[in-house]
């Protein structure tokens, strides 16, 4: 980004090739836009907190990622207009390649639970288990080296040499995050065709996934181009590529009513020990309980 040549003390580390680069005066209005679009879905996201039906943990990630977001626009669109010191870069950074991680999470475990609302524990395969863990441990590994290599941005800063840390740190993120999304769009695709799952649920999480993947692709071409004149490596690629489909895929997650969608092992055992007293009854019966 040619924004590098206004902060000259920052020239140092302009060769980590940060995502969204360094923000400039055309930072300004998209980051406007994104921050009344963010705004408008708090409301959505606290009424999924309040209603007790649309209540689940899973909404944390979604949370950290909305308040990641907000707090990252709001500090790019001040840089983009004014002088800024060497924490608020480091914060805007940060906040800008740790919080996509928060949305993958989420889909693993919309999979999980749509797995766990059509399987009992028992009758799932050992590659699901194996499966889910393995999701896991890449997310963790993920935020992780982000986290690793956004905490030497300072050192980095003061001593070129440790630029070679930060920028393995930070490939290393962009790619296992990459694998980690991967990996979540083939098991729901593979468990729907050899399971008896939802197709609903299939096409939601694999739609989710799609976006994430667009993104997370974005991140690790952008990540590893050399070439600063490169289109990936443009304003418009971050707020397109990055931003409007991370956009899309959190407002398809906080979108739906995650405990009614997948209610996972829960309501699985619910819908259960319902059929079974539906079995117990007269036909009759049967069609008064339906019509209350």
């Amino acid at each position: 980004m040619s924004s590098a040549s206004t902060q000259p003390d920052y020239t140092t580390i302009s060769n980590i090739n940060f995502t969204g680069g360094f923000p400039t005066s055309a930072d300004l209005a998209p980051s406007i836009v994104f921050l009344i679009l963010y705004a408008l879905t708090i409301p959505v996201l606290l009424w999924r907190w309040f209603r007790k039906s649309d209540r689940t943990t899973i909404l944390i990630r979604p949370t950290v990622f909305q308040a990641c977001r907000i707090g990252m626009l709001v500090i790019r669109a001040y840089m983009s207009k004014n002088t800024y010191g060497e924490g608020l870069l480091i914060a805007e950074l940060v906040l800008v390649s740790i919080g996509f991680l928060f949305l993958i999470d989420p889909v693993s475990e919309l999979w999980k639970n749509q797995v766990a609302s059509h399987m009992p524990k028992h009758e799932r395969p050992g590659w699901i288990v194996r499966l889910t863990w393995l999701i896991k441990i890449l997310i963790l590994v993920a935020i992780a080296t982000a986290i690793a290599g956004s905490v030497q941005i300072s050192s980095a800063i003061d001593d070129p040499s440790k630029l070679d840390m930060v920028k393995h740190l930070r490939q290393a993120s962009v790619v296992v995050s990459f694998a980690a999304v991967v990996v979540v769009a083939i098991a729901a695709a593979l468990t729907h065709f050899r399971y008896p799952l939802d197709h609903r649920g299939t096409i939601y999480i694999l739609t989710v996934a799609a976006c994430l993947i667009i993104v997370s692709v974005y991140r690790m071409v952008q990540t590893f181009s050399t070439d600063p004149s490169a289109p990936v490596r443009s304003l418009a690629a971050f707020w397109v590529l990055q931003m409007v489909f991370e956009f899309f895929a959190f407002c398809l997650i906080i979108g739906i009513s995650i405990p009614t969608w997948f209610p996972g092992e829960k309501g699985r055992l619910s819908r259960t020990n319902s059929d079974e007293e539906m079995g117990r009854i007269t036909p009759a019966q049967q069609v008064q309980v339906q019509q209350k």
